[in-house]
């Protein structure tokens, strides 16, 4: 942002494409809005115990590192879920509405998944997300019914 607003002199503006592949943290959760464990109980599992969860904590410094960049507090206890649903959704606004809409989305996200709490494969959530943004909620609604942009998600 500093380079865009402030960039060398004499030079002109940096341009560069941003493109986001999509990462699955639990790649064998079940895509059913059903299925959900809170992210406490999966690290705890993950990292073999509560000891190993909190020797990871204290080597991670997740917290720490999210209060640098404006996170002031992650909801330990927000329910996990598979996140293909999410994944989709910020693609076909990436399409459909441009990279700048999707990142504002992808923002939105995250604030309301790892401070709110919200489930990311919540389908009204992520209407409203995607309405926040410019996109038109009965089409972000029947995108998400389908199975469009599935296949290319799970290729990434």
């Amino acid at each position: 942002r500093e380079v865009a607003a402030s960039p060398p002199p004499g030079q002109p503006p940096m341009g560069f494409t941003l493109l986001r592949v999509p990462f699955f943290l639990e790649p064998d959760y079940p895509t059913d809005p059903a299925f959900e464990e809170t992210n406490r109980v999966r690290l705890v599992r993950k990292w073999g115990g509560a000891r190993g969860w909190e020797a990871q904590k204290a080597r991670h410094g997740l917290k720490e590192r999210g209060q640098e960049v404006g996170i002031e507090k992650f909801n330990l206890d927000r329910i996990a879920s598979n996140t293909l649903a999410s994944h989709r959704m910020v693609q076909w606004v990436t399409r459909t509405l441009g990279i700048n809409a999707a990142e504002r989305m992808y923002a939105d996200l995250n604030s309301r998944h790892f401070e709110k709490g919200q489930k990311l494969n919540d389908a009204d959530m992520l209407v409203q997300a995607a309405e926040a943004v410019g996109a038109d909620p009965v089409s972000a609604r029947s995108f998400l019914a389908s199975d469009q942009g599935k296949r290319e998600i799970e290729a990434a």
